[in-house]
């Protein structure tokens, strides 16, 4: 079992489900940042690439790949990782007391090459942020790195009025999807 991820929340999942012993390996792609492509293409093709490019490095070594990919969305307007706290400043702002959408991508690859992806979208529902909240440092830091600007199993939990569908999705990877890929391609755990 590998994980195509250098994501430590992705890495929480896994060892969540308890499908363990596995691999981490960073891939090394270039993540689509545009606006002109639908949220579900971009999570999906870079699920894929992320497990491809690790199939790629690793040739001979047997074992399912798993990669995967979020992206939060609203209107039509794609929420990429934030990068600074201005900006998760801003995204929070943008969703506040709004719905959004979390699109999830998961790419497995078997140990016969065989591909599996599945796109998965979880509705979350934001409470309205008050300003003086938006300038919490701790809450402003949690958000760099994360699509959307906020963790759910972060900070941002308080601004959480309710979602429909995985949760486990809105943190990084959907665990009932993943699950029932596996089973598909033949995992077995015992």
């Amino acid at each position: 079992m590998i994980l195509a991820s250098s994501s430590s929340r992705r890495k929480f999942l896994l060892d969540q489900l308890g499908i363990g012993p596995f691999k981490v390996i960073e891939p090394k792609i270039i993540e689509n940042n545009s606006q002109n492509i639908l949220p579900k293409k971009i999570v999906l093709e870079s699920a894929y690439n992320k497990a491809a490019s690790i199939k790629k490095k690793i040739k001979d070594e047997k074992g399912y790949i798993i990669a995967g990919d979020t992206i939060v969305c609203r209107s039509k307007k794609n929420y990429f990782k934030a990068l600074d706290t201005e900006t998760v400043r801003k995204y929070l702002s943008e969703l506040s007391g709004k719905k959004h959408f979390v699109y999830g991508g998961i790419c497995v690859i078997s140990p016969k090459g065989v591909i599996a992806r599945k796109l998965i979208i979880t509705e979350v529902y934001f409470n309205r942020i008050l300003k003086n909240e938006l300038n919490d440092e701790l809450l402003l830091k949690d958000g760099i790195g994360k699509s959307g600007g906020y963790g759910i199993q972060g900070l941002a939990i308080k601004f959480i009025k309710k979602i429909k569908g995985s949760y486990t999705n809105v943190v990084g990877l959907s665990l009932p999807d993943l699950y029932n890929i596996l089973k598909g391609l033949g995992f077995k755990k015992y």
